[in-house]
């Protein structure tokens, strides 16, 4: 089993079309490395402007992307240093590595888990869709083989996420961040392609044709190749599971301080977890506002599900290794963390979902996305299949807006749209909005 957790733990580095080799520094090992780089990418640092589930919230109390991000990193990171002493008891944790080592791992994973959705997040994800299966839209993409219109058709964030640190960040179409190997395959809980997905009648995937490459070279080095495709990596369900768990309780704590339920809800939801948390009221009682009370209640749970993940990691230990674990982490915990996390998904789809305001703004998301691809892909059309010979003044100065991602002459429609997809997705949910509103004629130019 070392020699198994050697490949999957393998520090080496995408580096154009190969990987590259490093040394591994204790004081300062491969996987550190890999959480500065996504800490201080540009891509992670707009997280901060971008929908978690309540968009454009003016309570600075609420959720985004990026405060996100470091909690379900926080929490990984507890998960696989438990998971990680229980390796090494085993004897399977290869010399050099240590139990913190897969917590950094996950950490740098997690970190990264998001750094790909668009502006409104899954709202975001669904206009695209949308836009590319329009008919009246065929026209753009039908000279593209199948194979490729697949990934805008079923565009999905965690695709474009390990885009973003395999291409466009760092060194741009030459490796992106260069992320190390095992925290790649860390990243990745859907190891297909669109196509593949479609094929299959799913939806999720995890990476597009002009990423396949790298991928394949990535899950070849990890030891993940399972027949004719591949295996999730074992450190994945730890992401997903950090993932799973902090979205339902932080999802609920936000909705509590925006009034959309009350704690005494939030108490109701974690019910089947009071035992487990040895829960007294007196406790919170004696704190002095309801934020407080819900802070202490989302600590409790997160530490309780901390450890119901470690021990459903270890339960299920050879499934994982082996990639024939056919259940997510959660759902593999003791029957009290299941109900919770049945109780929260129902309140999240009864009543976070269907607030108001929060369907209001996702409908005019679709909207926004129209008037920008709009924009975009007629223009990138007309620069690549008709040789830019007829491109309006609009479409140059569309084009110019683009900035570093700007068709360059050699890029094939394919390529072209991908350019648009990631200059979309990058933006910030406040620079979409205004810059729908210019292109409509409705923005003040303030």
């Amino acid at each position: 089993m070392k020699e198994r957790w050697e490949k999957l733990l393998s520090f080496r580095r995408p580096n154009g079309e190969s990987l590259a080799d490093e040394v591994f520094e204790p004081a300062r090992n491969p996987f550190v490395i890999d959480q500065d780089r996504i800490t201080f990418s540009s891509s992670f640092r707009r997280l901060s402007k971008k929908t978690q589930v309540h968009p454009l919230s003016r309570n600075d109390h609420i959720h985004n992307r990026l405060t996100h991000s470091m909690e379900v990193a926080s929490v990984a990171r507890s998960i696989a240093v438990a998971v990680g002493w229980r390796i090494k008891e085993k004897g399977h944790l290869p010399d050099i590595f240590s139990p913190d080592h897969l917590g950094h791992i996950v950490q740098a994973a997690c970190q990264a888990h998001d750094i790909g959705n668009p502006p409104f997040g899954h709202a975001g994800e669904s206009a695209i869709q949308d836009w590319f299966h329009d008919p009246a839209n065929h026209r753009y993409i039908k000279d593209i083989p199948d194979v490729c219109q697949a990934d805008f058709r079923l565009f999905d964030g965690n695709a474009q996420g390990f885009r973003v640190v395999n291409a466009l960040e760092n060194n741009k179409d030459k490796g992106g961040l260069r992320l190390t190997s095992a925290t790649l395959g860390a990243l990745v809980k859907y190891p297909v392609s669109a196509y593949e997905a479609n094929g299959r009648g799913k939806k999720k995937f995890n990476y597009y044709q002009s990423e396949k490459n790298i991928f394949t070279l990535v899950f070849d080095e990890l030891g993940l190749r399972n027949g004719s495709g591949y295996a999730r990596h074992p450190l994945s369900y730890i992401t997903e599971a950090a993932d799973d768990i902090c979205y339902r309780i932080v999802d609920i704590e936000d909705a509590r301080e925006l009034k959309i339920l009350s704690f005494k809800d939030m108490l109701d939801v974690t019910a089947p977890l009071h035992g487990d948390m040895k829960l007294d009221p007196a406790k919170f009682e004696a704190l002095d506002s309801d934020r407080r009370r819900a802070s202490m209640l989302r600590t409790m749970v997160v530490g309780t599900l901390i450890q119901a993940a470690a021990q459903a990691f270890d339960d299920n230990y050879d499934a994982i290794l082996t990639g024939s674990a056919e259940k997510s982490l959660i759902a593999l915990c003791h029957e009290r963390a299941v109900q919770y996390m049945e109780n929260a998904k129902n309140v999240f789809n009864g009543k976070i979902k269907n607030e108001p305001q929060k369907i209001a703004l996702e409908i005019g998301t679709y909207s926004m996305y129209r008037t920008l691809l709009n924009v975009f892909i007629p223009a990138c059309y007309g620069k690549i299949k008709e040789n830019g010979e007829n491109l309006s003044y609009k479409d140059e100065r569309a084009l110019d807006l683009m900035g570093v991602n700007r068709p360059a002459e050699s890029d094939d429609l394919y390529t072209g749209y991908l350019r648009v997809i990631d200059f979309i997705t990058g933006m910030t949910d406040n620079y979409a909005t205004f810059l729908a509103e210019q292109f409509s004629g409705s923005g003040t130019g303030k």
